[in-house]
């Protein structure tokens, strides 16, 4: 699968605010500062995460997550990308469509989180660490 710049950017900005006191305010700009992100592309993925119920937002505050991370599956983060939550009713052969990849993709990704693909990197990142280390015969 390859993954599009918005379902990354979202990630990202999940990530975030995942690290930071879930109630914590965040404002677009420290958000996209610190993920190295274009601020407006940031600011229309984080409406796209509030529109989902993953965020909230408020005026003049920013953005601040609403739900835990292990409470978010993959299927649901990538739909708020989409089709924000479903086709019209009146294209009959795209909900067909629609339907059909919703049921195979969740049976991929039944039980996956934002947390978990979170602990998958970390691990990643760890085991090249390691790796390096080893190559470079330093201990670990």
């Amino acid at each position: 699968m390859r993954m599009n710049r918005t379902l990354a950017y979202g990630l990202a900005c999940l990530h975030y605010l995942g690290k930071q006191n879930p109630r914590k305010w965040n404002e677009v700009s420290d958000i996209a500062k610190r993920n190295n992100l274009p601020e407006a592309y940031a600011n229309k993925v984080l409406q796209s995460l509030a529109r989902a119920g993953f965020v909230e937002s408020q005026k003049g505050k920013g953005y601040r997550l609403v739900r835990d991370l292990n409470d978010i599956d993959v299927w649901s983060l990538m739909e708020a990308f989409t089709y924000n939550h479903a086709p019209e009713p009146r294209r009959v052969t795209m909900i067909k469509l629609y339907e059909t990849l919703e049921k195979r993709v969740n049976y991929w990704l039944k039980g996956l989180t934002v947390r978990d693909i979170i602990e998958m990197m970390k691990a990643e990142e760890e085991r090249k660490r390691q790796e390096k280390m080893k190559d470079e015969g330093l201990p670990r």
